[in-house]
């Protein structure tokens, strides 16, 4: 009896706790023309899910000399689903029920395809006013602020915005300074995108919800180095909130004394 009790790791076995994925409902959503409860899950269209997998799916994180090769990239990233969820739904145990897979295995996919992301991020988001590629999408941007306001607006072909990313609950170290205006704990974003197609150019993450969205801009780099990116008639388009800058330009303001 004391051999068995140290050669065995599980004394008591318990049965296996069946799983009923949901894995199939995207492709049956896609199939029928329903793109809405698609995106609803995984925050993409269809097609741009596609691209996204095509892209990881030759990452050498996703292979490996093992007998036991990993979950399909496309099942990955669509564990990532719950990344667009808040509250009970973002638990581990709820994404392993819905995708059918166990929870060490939420957190290997996790893991590995956040790895890809990290991996093409120079990729994807930057900007060299040098670069052909660049050039291109600045002129498009250019022309569809023109057709949407008039000629003389043509120069503003960059915008930037705030947005908050709510947490859980309030963070256990310094927690107060997450707490912002709209009376949740949150970490904020400054997002610098091309109007015409959304592609993010530069961008600050990570700081306090408290902080306000012209002083969280300040760390970006287009407001520490906006020669990099503007030239004469060029600028920004901004709210009222920030500051206005020969390279930003900001709603009407009523001057102090009225």
């Amino acid at each position: 009896l004391r051999d068995e009790i140290e050669e065995t790791r599980v004394l008591n076995v318990r049965p296996k706790i069946s799983r009923a994925p949901q894995l199939h409902l995207l492709e049956e959503w896609v199939a029928a023309g329903n793109p809405w409860h698609f995106r609803q899950k995984l925050r993409v269209d269809p097609v741009m899910y596609s691209q996204i997998v095509s892209i990881l799916e030759t990452h050498p994180i996703f292979h490996n000399n093992s007998n036991n090769p990993q979950l399909p990239v496309a099942i990955q990233v669509t564990v990532l689903y719950a990344a667009g969820h808040y509250g009970n739904v973002l638990t581990t145990e709820d994404v392993a029920e819905w995708a059918g897979v166990s929870i060490g295995t939420v957190y290997n996919c996790f893991r590995w395809v956040m790895i890809a992301i990290l991996h093409l991020h120079d990729q994807y988001i930057h900007w060299d006013r040098n670069d052909p590629r660049n050039v291109a999408e600045m002129e498009k941007a250019k022309d569809y602020c023109e057709q949407r306001t008039c000629p003389k607006w043509r120069g503003g072909y960059l915008c930037v915005n705030g947005t908050p990313f709510n947490q859980f609950q309030k963070p256990s170290w310094h927690g107060e300074v997450f707490f912002d205006r709209k009376s949740n704990y949150s970490l904020t974003a400054q997002v610098v995108a091309l109007p015409h197609n959304l592609q993010i150019v530069d961008y600050v993450i990570g700081v306090p919800g408290s902080a306000h969205n012209a002083s969280v801009f300040l760390k970006s780099q287009v407001s520490c180095q906006p020669q990099d990116f503007f030239s004469e008639n060029e600028w920004l388009w901004a709210d009222s909130v920030y500051g206005s800058q020969t390279w930003c330009v900001v709603p009407f303001k009523r001057p102090p004394q009225g």
